[in-house]
């Protein structure tokens, strides 16, 4: 999460618009018995922890990022956030339901399921999703591609591409009961800068950007994106953001 950090605008740019969906949001719902509070963990700038205040009466933020917390600060000022590792946040308030959206493989998951199940009240909620590399649909998708494999791969870390073993890490804590994982389909409509800010805004690009690609990379790669585009009268990318999700209740 530290490049998302450092690349904050760009992040906070895109991540207007790479949206979750509405039908995950109720899919959680109908897990949660309780609605006076709910705690998004690992929340960026804010835009995953905004959607739980039409379902709960009291909601809070928190994240390792200063620039991100800032940015949601700005974003959501109604809603209090603090920069705090997962690992470390304390509270004297108890939450119905706890989320980490695109964010809970990047911490330590163990220490942090015990931090979670301790701030859950009885029958409270834990909830992970996350999307996976994003499949672009139409001309761009060979472009994307072809920067992953030549380009991004070597700098994504491993957490994104092995198997997520978080199920079983929620089983194994002992702390939760009836743990699943289920799928929530999510196509996002984007401009094709859109889908460049994007990937210029993930870990594995800002990192190959700092130690290969140099400052000149990414007018590069949005040149490129420029010329397939010209080749094109679509405007719109279709790209498949399909939500990967956890969920369990506290024991």
């Amino acid at each position: 999460m530290k490049q998302f950090n450092i690349h904050a605008d760009a992040y906070d740019l895109v991540r207007k618009k790479v949206t979750y969906p509405e039908s995950l949001y109720l899919w959680i719902k109908s897990h949660c018995s309780n609605f006076d509070a709910a705690l998004d963990i690992g929340c960026g700038n804010g835009v995953s922890t905004i959607r739980l205040k039409e379902y709960f009466r009291y909601i809070e933020g928190s994240d390792l990022g200063e620039n991100l917390i800032g940015k949601a600060k700005a974003n959501f000022p109604e809603i209090p956030f603090s920069a705090i590792p997962s690992e470390e946040y304390q509270s004297n308030q108890r939450f119905d339901l706890i989320t980490s959206a695109t964010s809970f493989y990047w911490m330590d998951r163990d220490k942090v399921l015990q931090k979670i199940a301790d701030l859950l009240k009885p029958k409270g909620v834990f909830c992970a999703y996350k999307y996976d590399f994003p499949i672009i649909y139409g001309p761009l998708r060979d472009l994307i591609e072809n920067e992953l494999v030549t380009r991004w791969a070597k700098y994504r870390d491993p957490r994104l591409t092995r198997y997520d073993d978080s199920l079983e890490k929620i089983r194994a804590s002992g702390r939760f009961e009836n743990a699943a994982r289920s799928v929530i389909s999510n196509i996002i409509d984007l401009t094709p800068m859109e889908v460049a800010l994007f990937f210029l805004s993930t870990s594995y690009v800002t990192a190959y950007q700092d130690h290969e690609g140099g400052p000149d990379y990414r007018n590069e790669f949005l040149g490129r994106v420029e010329d397939v585009v010209a080749q094109e009268q679509d405007s719109i990318v279709k790209a498949n953001f399909d939500i990967h999700a956890f969920i369990a209740k506290k024991n």
